[in-house]
This record gives structure tokens, C-alpha cells and sequence, in this order.
């Protein structure tokens, strides 16, 4: 059953901190223990009566008391009253911060989406993709000529055919290694440095699905028409030799 006068007492309170001047006031409070109308007074651009007035609405609402010392008011704060609003501010805060939390996961996910997602499948053994994928060699016959370690922190380049417009060099640095499930690493060329990532699944069927995932082109790279369709262009046509190679 809801308690008429407690439903009164908590809109006094709402009604008492809604004004600037009285929030003002309990903040003055707050800092003293105790203080005289006269001693408040001077914090505020009008006379002893309007603040005089402040301070009766903020002791009807419990949240300030008063006490005579002979002659004198000395006002004291009163803060339990305030435990409401604080419950009912801590609703709202939780409330957005998980919503923040969930922008922020979203916005997380979106930046750690690869830009370029492709899926290849082959009629052969993990071991033998895992060896495409980490033996100089047989990098050579499908990418490009290299001088590649399956060692993490190993710094490595592969070297294609240089044009007018590119010097045909990509630098590295192997990431992760996973054998025989996934290799990752950088791929730095013509002023762009994105991460490759190559993962290794043996399917039901006994195919195995090789995933190649690339991030970390910049914005002006994915504004630009076809750049991105370049990019797949590119490892499918490099895929189609691997197909050749494992078949």
C-alpha cells in the first residue's frame, strides 16, 4: 500500500532541489557543519528575506533543520532525504552506462569487422594448406616471392612485380600462429597497413575452408571506388593458383 505522505514527502523534496538557488544552499550546508542566516547570506546576489524564504521551503522537505541560539538561526543540512533522488539518479545512470556499454561493444565490433572476408575451399589435407600457408617455397608459387618465417615477431617481405605505380613490395611481421588453425600479419604497402589473417577449418565433408580476413584499411582506402573489390580481385586470383598447387 502506498504511503500518502510518504509520496508528499518525496515531491516536496523533487520541488525543493528543482531550484538552483536552494541546491546552492545545501551545497553551502554541506561543506559547515552549522551556519547562521547571516553567514549565508553574502553567497547569494539577494537580501536575508528571499534567502530566508529558500531555506523554509528546504526545511519543509526535511531537508534542512533549524535550531535557535538565542537571537540567532543556525540552519544545518539534513541529507537523508536525499537518498531518493540518489536511488532514483542511480536507476538512470546504470541505465545509460549500459547503454553506453552497448554503443561501445557495437562500435568495437564494427572496427574489428574485417574489411575484406573470403572463403576458399579445398579438396586436400589441413596439413597440406598449413604448409601453403607457411612454407617460403610454396608462398612463392602462389603470392609472391618472399623470405618468410613461421616465427611470431619475424619481419618478412614479399616481393611481386614492380609497375610505374607500385614498387612491387609489401612489408610483414608475422602476428600469431596458431598450427595448424590460424597465422596472422601485417601487410604494409603503398602507404596503407592492414592485418591479414588466415584461418584453417576441416569441414564434414573432409574439404578443407581456408578464411582469409583483412583489416585495417584506412577510410580514405574504403571511400575509394573499387579498392576494396581490388583487393578480393587480387587474393581470389591469388586463391585460384592455390587451387591449382593443392589439387
Amino acid at each position: 500500500m502506498i504511503d500518502v505522505n510518504d509520496m508528499n514527502q518525496s515531491k516536496d523534496v523533487y520541488n525543493a532541489i528543482a531550484d538552483p538557488t536552494r541546491r546552492e544552499l545545501l551545497r553551502i550546508l554541506a561543506n559547515s557543519e552549522e551556519l547562521p542566516l547571516y553567514e549565508i547570506t553574502p553567497h547569494f546576489k539577494m537580501g536575508r528575506t528571499a534567502v530566508s524564504k529558500h531555506l523554509a521551503i528546504l526545511k519543509e522537505a526535511n531537508l534542512v533543520t533549524a535550531r535557535k541560539v538565542g537571537r540567532e538561526t543556525r540552519y544545518r543540512l539534513n541529507a537523508a532525504p536525499l537518498q531518493e533522488v540518489q536511488n532514483w539518479v542511480s536507476f538512470y545512470e546504470n541505465f545509460w552506462n549500459e547503454s553506453f556499454l552497448k554503443l561501445k561493444q557495437i562500435l568495437e565490433e564494427q572496427d574489428m569487422k574485417p574489411d575484406v572476408s573470403l572463403d576458399f575451399t579445398f579438396a586436400t589435407t589441413v596439413e597440406k594448406v598449413w604448409n601453403a600457408l607457411t612454407d617460403s617455397n610454396v608462398l612463392a608459387q602462389w603470392i609472391w616471392n618472399n623470405d618468410f618465417k613461421a616465427e611470431v615477431g619475424h619481419k618478412f617481405q614479399f616481393r611481386a612485380e614492380p609497375s610505374e605505380w607500385w614498387d612491387g613490395i609489401v612489408d610483414c611481421e608475422v602476428l600469431t600462429i596458431d598450427e595448424p588453425n590460424s597465422i596472422s600479419y601485417t601487410w604494409a604497402s603503398a602507404g596503407e597497413t592492414t592485418t591479414v589473417v588466415w584461418t584453417v577449418t576441416k569441414e564434414a565433408d573432409n574439404t578443407v575452408r581456408l578464411r582469409l580476413d583483412q583489416s585495417g584499411f584506412s577510410e580514405e582506402t574504403k571511400a575509394r571506388e573499387g579498392a576494396i573489390e581490388g583487393a578480393k580481385y587480387g587474393w581470389t586470383s591469388m586463391a585460384d593458383k592455390l587451387t591449382t598447387i593443392l589439387a
